[in-house]
């Protein structure tokens, strides 16, 4: 199960909520001026939160990729993008074999045009 909140925060961005027992890996996929960016790895333990994009929030959708510490994949989605297992900016979500890269399901937050939102991890 995900669930997503906006609230006031005091410093505009994207924050993530482990609302797990485990240990997870994020990655995160958006569109740049230069194209699609996905960029990995924080690590957010149990019941804490890590704040993945410190700008203000300038697109209206985000991608995230939720990986426990072992890198298995913990909340599927319907969005392929390119990752690596060491931390990583890379551009172009496609072709992630053929350039040496996983393919690594990523799910949509949509913010609304939100300038900081929250996102609360949670699963079985």
């Amino acid at each position: 199960m995900l669930a997503c909140a906006a609230f006031q925060q005091a410093h505009a961005g994207l924050h993530v909520c482990n609302g797990s027992v485990d240990l997870v890996n994020v990655a995160i996929g958006y569109d740049t001026d230069d194209g699609l960016r996905t960029e990995g790895w924080w690590t957010i333990t149990a019941n804490a939160c890590s704040q993945i994009l410190t700008e203000p929030l300038k697109s209206a959708r985000y991608f995230l990729h939720v990986a426990d510490g072992f890198g298995e994949s913990r909340l599927g989605g319907d969005i392929t993008l390119c990752i690596r297992e060491e931390k990583f900016v890379l551009y172009d979500g496609d072709q992630c074999w053929q350039r040496g890269l996983i393919e690594a399901d990523f799910f949509e937050v949509e913010t609304g045009g939100a300038q900081d939102w929250t996102v609360l991890l949670s699963y079985d």
